[in-house]
C-alpha cells in the first residue's frame, strides 16, 4: 500500500473518530451534563444534598481544571433540577458571559433562569429577550420540548405586557409544540395560560375551552395543583359571568382538591373566592361565614399581608347587614394589622437600601475606571509589543542583507536578538493574560454587587406592595374601581389607596418627589402619615385632613439632623354615599368627573369646578386642587375643599403626572396633558374596565421602544348608584 492511501486512510479514520466522539458528547449531554456525576449525587435532604454536590464538583475540578465552565454548567443543571433557586440564579449569571451559554442544549437553563428573575422583577421586555436566546438554543438542537418551554415563557411574559394577541401567537405555538410530542404535561400548562390569555381579551367563551382542556389533561396525569388551579379559574369566569351558582360549584372543587393535598395558603384563597361570591349574591351571613374560615385559616399560616385584605371584607360584609359593632371591630383589626408593617420602620430601611445602594453604584463607577485604566495599560503594552517585533523584523532583515554582504557572523548575532525579543513577547503575553484574569475577577465581583443591590431592592418592592390595597376587591354595588399602576423602576414614588368606612369611601393617588428607591421612601412615610389621618374621626373637612397628612409628613422627615425638601402632590376624596356628594381637596392634583351631556347643569360651575372638555355625548369637569404640595413649601395657602354632587354614571379619573409626561411618538416628544384629557374623554363611553385596557395600550404604543421616564399611577371610580 502507498503512502499516500496510508495518509489518506488515517485522515479518514480520524474524521471516523472524531464524528464518534461528537456523538458520544451529544448523547451525554442529551441525557444531562455528566451523567456519571449526577448518578452519584443520591438522595438526601437539601444542606446536606448541596454538600454533596460541591464535593462532588470540587473533586472533579481538582483532576479536570480546564472542565471548570462545564461543572458549573453541570452544577446548574442539578439545582435547577432541584429548585435551589438561590445558586441556580447566581451560577447563571456567572456562565451568561462564557462561550457555554450557547454550547449545549442544557446551556438554555441559563437563559430560563434569568427571564425568571427579570419576571419577578417586573422587567418583562428583559426576560422576553433572554427567553428569546433560550428558544433559539432549543431551535438549534431541534429539542422541541425546550422550544415549547420557551415559547409558553415568552407567552406569559407578553400577558404581563398586556399585548395579549402577540402572547396568545406564542401559546399556541407552544400547544402545538407540545402536542407534537404527546407532552401531555405542557400541553396541559399551555392551554391554561392559553385560558388566561383568552379571558384577558374577554373571550371567555374560548377561555372555559382552553381551561377544560387543560383540567382533562391534568386528571389524567392526576396533577392536583393544576386540576384546583383550572377549578379556580373556571370559577372565575363564571363568577364574571354572574353565573353564581356555577361559580361556586368550581371554586368548591378547587377547595377539595387543595384540602386534600393540604395546601393552606389556596384553602384560604378559595375560601374568599367563596366568600366574594356569596356577597355579589347578596347573600352576606354566608359570606361572612367564608371570610371567617378563609382568615382563620390566614392566621394559622401566618399570611399577615392576605389576612389585611380579610379583614377590611368582613368589615365591608358586616356593614351590608348593619352590624355596625362587628364591622368596626374588624375595620379596627385591619388597620392595626397595617400598622404592625411599621412602615416608619420600613422607610428607615429604605433608606439604608438607598445609602448601599449609592455606596455600591460609586464603588462600581471606580472599578469601572480603574478596569478602563488597566486595559488602556494593556492596550498600550500590546501596541508597544507590536510596534518592538516590527523593529526587530525590520533589524532581521537588514542582518539578512548584511549576511549577503558581510558574512556569517551577523547572522548568529541576529538570531540571538531574535530570541531575545521572543522570549520578552512571552513575558509580556504573560502579563497581558495575568491583566485580563484580574479584570475578569473585578468584573465577577462588580456582578455579585450588583446582584446583591438587586435583591435588596426586590425586598423592597415587596414591603412596599404589602402596604398597597389590593383596589380592585374593594369594588362594590356602589362604586367599581380600575387602576393603571406601573412603576417606573423595581418601586414607586406613586402610590394609591382606599378605605370603606361605612356610608363613606376615602380613596386617591399620590405622586412623591422623584421614583425608584428615594420615591419609595417618601411614599412609605407618605402612607403611614395618610393611615394617622384616616383614624383622627375629629377631622372631616378634607381641605383639613390634607392639611394634617401634610403637619405628618414634615414631622416624620424632619426628625434628622438634614434638612428634607421632598414631599408629594397628592389627589384625596372623600365620597359620602349617603348623600352622594364628593369632597375633593388636591395638592397640586386635579380630580375629572366623566358625565353624559344629558345631565350636565351649567348652574354647577365656578372657580373651582370647570368644564375641560366636551364632545357630543360627553363632558370632562375639573375640580381644581391647591397650587401647593404637601412638605415643606413656600405657599402658605390653605387646602381648598370642593364639595360636587354626583350622579349614577359619572366616572372619577385620578392621576399622576407620568402618562402625561411619557417620551414618546414619532418625534420622541411628550404626550402632554391636553392629549391625556383627550384619551380619558375619548374613550369615557366604554365600560371602566374597557377603559382601562384603551389607556394602557395608547400609554405603550405612544411609548414604543422608548424608556418609560416615570411612574405612572391611574385611578378610575364609576359611580354605580
Amino acid at each position: 500500500m502507498s503512502l499516500k492511501k496510508i495518509n489518506y486512510l488515517r485522515s479518514d479514520m480520524k474524521v471516523v473518530f472524531t464524528c464518534c466522539f461528537v456523538l458520544i458528547v451529544q448523547l451525554c449531554f442529551s441525557q444531562g451534563i455528566y451523567p456519571e456525576l449526577t448518578s452519584r449525587v443520591g438522595d438526601y435532604e437539601t444542606p446536606i444534598l448541596e454538600k454533596r454536590v460541591e464535593n462532588i464538583y470540587r473533586n472533579k475540578l481538582k483532576s479536570n481544571p480546564k472542565e471548570e465552565l462545564n461543572l458549573k454548567l453541570w452544577k446548574l443543571y442539578i439545582y435547577d433540577s432541584l429548585g435551589i433557586t438561590g445558586k441556580a440564579d447566581t451560577l447563571s449569571m456567572e456562565l451568561i458571559k462564557s462561550e457555554i451559554a450557547y454550547k449545549y442544549l442544557e446551556s438554555s437553563k441559563i437563559f430560563a433562569r434569568l427571564g425568571n428573575i427579570e419576571v419577578e422583577n417586573n422587567e418583562f421586555k428583559k426576560a422576553i429577550s433572554y427567553y428569546h436566546f433560550g428558544l433559539k438554543i432549543g431551535r438549534k438542537f431541534k429539542d422541541v420540548k425546550t422550544i415549547a418551554s420557551f415559547q409558553r415563557m415568552i407567552g406569559t411574559s407578553y400577558l404581563k405586557l398586556v399585548q395579549n394577541k402577540t402572547a396568545e401567537q406564542y401559546l399556541r405555538e407552544s400547544l402545538s409544540s407540545y402536542k407534537s410530542i404527546n407532552d401531555s404535561l405542557g400541553m396541559a400548562n399551555a392551554s391554561i395560560s392559553l385560558g388566561n390569555a383568552m379571558k384577558t381579551q374577554e373571550n371567555l367563551k374560548e377561555g372555559i375551552k382552553y381551561y377544560q382542556m387543560s383540567l382533562d389533561l391534568a386528571k389524567k396525569l392526576n396533577n392536583q395543583r393544576l386540576i384546583a388551579g383550572n377549578y379556580n379559574n373556571l370559577g372565575s369566569i363564571e363568577r364574571r359571568q354572574k353565573n353564581y351558582k356555577k361559580a361556586l360549584d368550581y371554586f368548591f372543587k378547587a377547595l377539595d382538591m387543595n384540602l386534600k393535598s393540604n395546601n393552606q395558603q389556596w384553602q384560604s384563597f378559595n375560601l374568599h373566592n367563596i366568600a366574594m361570591t356569596y356577597e355579589d349574591m347578596k347573600q352576606y351571613n354566608q359570606a361572612i361565614e367564608f371570610f371567617k374560615k378563609s382568615n382563620d385559616i390566614k392566621i394559622e399560616i401566618g399570611d399577615s399581608l392576605s389576612l389585611v385584605s380579610g379583614y377590611e371584607s368582613l368589615s365591608s360584609a358586616y356593614e351590608k347587614v348593619n352590624d355596625f359593632e362587628n364591622a368596626y371591630e374588624f375595620l379596627k383589626m385591619h388597620i392595626k394589622l397595617k400598622d404592625t408593617l411599621n412602615l416608619v420602620e420600613q422607610a428607615n430601611l429604605l433608606k439604608t437600601l438607598e445609602a448601599k445602594y449609592q455606596s455600591a453604584q460609586k464603588e462600581s463607577e471606580i472599578s469601572h475606571l480603574k478596569m478602563t485604566n488597566e486595559l488602556e495599560e494593556v492596550k498600550h503594552q500590546g501596541l508597544e509589543m507590536k510596534a518592538e517585533k516590527n523593529a526587530n523584523l525590520l533589524s532581521l532583515a537588514i542582518f539578512a542583507g548584511l549576511i549577503l554582504l558581510g558574512g556569517v557572523g551577523l547572522l548568529l548575532k541576529a538570531n540571538k536578538s531574535r530570541r531575545k525579543a521572543n522570549d520578552l513577547l512571552n513575558s509580556k503575553n504573560e502579563i497581558i493574560g495575568s491583566a485580563n484574569s484580574a479584570l475578569q475577577n473585578a468584573l465577577n465581583e462588580l456582578s455579585e454587587k450588583n446582584r446583591e443591590i438587586i435583591d435588596s431592592i426586590n425586598y423592597a418592592t415587596y414591603i412596599q406592595r404589602a402596604t398597597l390595597p389590593n383596589i380592585t376587591q374593594h369594588t362594590s354595588d356602589k362604586l367599581q374601581f380600575e387602576l393603571f399602576f406601573a412603576p417606573k423602576d423595581i418601586v414607586s414614588g406613586d402610590f394609591y389607596f382606599s378605605y370603606q368606612l361605612y356610608n363613606r369611601s376615602i380613596f386617591g393617588v399620590a405622586d412623591c418627589t422623584g421614583h425608584g428607591v428615594p420615591g419609595a421612601m417618601v411614599s412609605l412615610v407618605g402612607m403611614n402619615s395618610l393611615e394617622k389621618v384616616i383614624r383622627d374621626e375629629k377631622n372631616i373637612d378634607t381641605g383639613e385632613m390634607v392639611e394634617s397628612l401634610n403637619q405628618y409628613v414634615l414631622e416624620s422627615l424632619g426628625h434628622g439632623s438634614e434638612e428634607i425638601n421632598d414631599g408629594m402632590d397628592l389627589s384625596f376624596c372623600h365620597l359620602d354615599h349617603e348623600n352622594n356628594l364628593l369632597h375633593f381637596t388636591g395638592a397640586n392634583h386635579t380630580a375629572y368627573i366623566i358625565r353624559e351631556n344629558t345631565i350636565v347643569d351649567e348652574n354647577i360651575f365656578n372657580e373651582y369646578v370647570q368644564q375641560k372638555v366636551r364632545t357630543d355625548l360627553l363632558t370632562l369637569i375639573s375640580l381644581n386642587g391647591t397650587r401647593r404640595p404637601i412638605g415643606k413649601s413656600h405657599s402658605i395657602i390653605p387646602f381648598n375643599e370642593v364639595i360636587f354632587k354626583l350622579h349614577k354614571g359619572d366616572r372619577i379619573v385620578l392621576f399622576s403626572d407620568g402618562y402625561a409626561d411619557q417620551i414618546g411618538g414619532d418625534f420622541s416628544k411628550k404626550l402632554k396633558k391636553g392629549a391625556l384629557l383627550d384619551f380619558i374623554l375619548n374613550s369615557g363611553n366604554l365600560s371602566v374596565s374597557n377603559q382601562l385596557d384603551f389607556m394602557k395600550s395608547n400609554f405603550n404604543s405612544w411609548k414604543g421602544n422608548h424608556d418609560q421616564v416615570d411612574d405612572v399611577c391611574m385611578l378610575f371610580v364609576d359611580i354605580k348608584s
